[in-house]
């Protein structure tokens, strides 16, 4: 069935001189992968290539064939241009860390018109932010748990002596394994957990606990989506925003 969608490129991975293959968040079919045939001539990318840089928002037509493991692309435009964030070192930065987790973590997302709404709108705001943007990449991180549905249930008026980062809930008695907060850091998590990229350059944070903060959040990913690999992109990030 020939369908047109927008989609949000994640992961490019050169398959031979001839061909791609690419992984775009969709929004009609939510995470797909689509095989591109894009000859390089002259070591140089193609057409097709510098569309399918991550993170850029696209529009798409394919042949969507539901037993096919790889879809094949018909056209191919970008659908919401960039101003700043492909050009500054900082943004493009942030923009690599965020498309390699999103690659981890929607891997097998279907349809889901409230996140992908969710990543565009902070996609764009990110793109016309100029200045305090050292937090952007923790509070995306921290709002993404609620529209993937593993949010952290806990009670941010009360909070309990402990998280449990295994089973996602506060408790008042220290869990039996390692996957933990403490009462201090718990302390701090409903704090945390109000964070958003309009109020995040009021967090004063140094590299030590930014660092940390990023710690925890990769490893609740980790304990709540299936398949989530190590992060290549985490120490270039570190070493950026130290």
């Amino acid at each position: 069935m020939i369908e047109t969608t927008e989609g949000i490129v994640l992961h490019f991975n050169r398959y031979n001189d001839d061909s791609a293959i690419v992984d775009i968040f969709t929004q009609t079919r939510g995470s797909v992968q689509f095989l591109v045939r894009d000859r390089r001539r002259q070591r140089k990318p193609g057409l097709q290539t510098t569309l399918l840089r991550p993170l850029n928002i696209v529009e798409l037509t394919f042949d969507f064939r539901p037993s096919a493991s790889l879809q094949k692309m018909q056209e191919l435009h970008i659908a919401r241009c960039y101003a700043s964030l492909p050009y500054d070192p900082l943004k493009e930065t942030v923009a690599l860390f965020l498309s390699e987790f999103l690659h981890n973590a929607l891997r097998r997302e279907v349809k889901n018109d409230r996140l992908y709404h969710y990543i565009i709108y902070s996609l764009e705001w990110f793109d016309v932010a100029r200045e305090g943007l050292a937090n952007f990449h923790i509070a995306f991180l921290v709002r993404l748990t609620y529209y993937l549905g593993i949010w952290p249930n806990i009670d941010l008026r009360r909070p309990p002596r402990f998280f449990d980062l295994r089973d996602g809930i506060g408790t008042e008695t220290m869990p039996a394994h390692d996957a933990f907060l403490g009462e201090e850091e718990t302390a701090m998590l409903p704090l945390f957990l109000r964070m958003t990229p309009r109020n995040m350059h009021s967090f004063r944070l140094n590299r030590v606990q930014r660092g940390r903060i990023l710690e925890v959040l990769t490893t609740y990913y980790k304990l709540h989506v299936p398949e989530f690999r190590e992060l290549r992109s985490l120490e270039v990030l570190r070493e950026v925003l130290a």
